[in-house]
């Protein structure tokens, strides 16, 4: 008898906190969806410029979570696709632009944060997701400065964030060479 009044207290407080955390998951989920969908909305205008965008259409069995067709004029523009791959940590969300001929036109590093501070979270600097507008095919990374126009400037001791962000890229040319290249998608 001892024990099942505490037991009930217990169970009630747990109840009712329960039932608190619901209603506030109930109230913040509509304005955190929100909040998503316009970051979501301001990486594809930062990785490909157009008028206009298609519904995402999600991709299965890859990095690439989903892709969507930018249009400017009626005409499609190129694709803004969101990746997620592993860097140094897991959950590396990249964004990237690619027009209708295959060249990368942007990208944005949606989300860094398990990368090492310091070194793989570099990876949202300018200076390192800049190199890839305006490359086509598949690209390298090296620790030696980048000479050719396939080359990849790592992010000094950040080579292997360096590596998964540019194989994201290569992921995305490769699917755009095989899927969406020269039709209307």
């Amino acid at each position: 008898m001892k024990i099942v009044k505490p037991a009930l207290v217990l169970f009630i407080i747990a109840a009712v906190a329960a039932a608190l955390l619901g209603f506030v998951s109930s109230i913040t989920a509509e304005p955190i969806a929100k909040a998503e969908a316009d970051a979501k909305a301001l990486n594809m205008a930062q990785v490909l410029e157009c008028d206009e965008w298609g519904e995402a259409v999600e991709v299965s069995d890859s990095i690439i979570t989903d892709y969507s067709e930018g249009k400017t004029g009626g005409e499609t523009a190129g694709y803004a696709f969101s990746v997620t791959t592993k860097g140094y940590g897991s959950g590396l969300k990249v964004m990237v632009g690619i027009d209708t001929e295959g060249t990368i036109t942007g990208l944005a590093i949606v989300d860094n944060s398990n990368e090492t501070p310091g070194l793989g979270a570099n990876s949202s600097k300018p200076e390192f997701y800049g190199q890839f507008a305006g490359k086509k095919g598949e690209l390298t990374v090296t620790k030696t400065g980048a000479s050719a126009d396939n080359e990849i400037d790592a992010i000094t001791g950040a080579t292997i964030t360096s590596k998964a962000v540019t194989n994201a890229v290569n992921t995305v040319t490769e699917y755009f060479e095989e899927n969406l290249k020269g039709g209307d998608n």
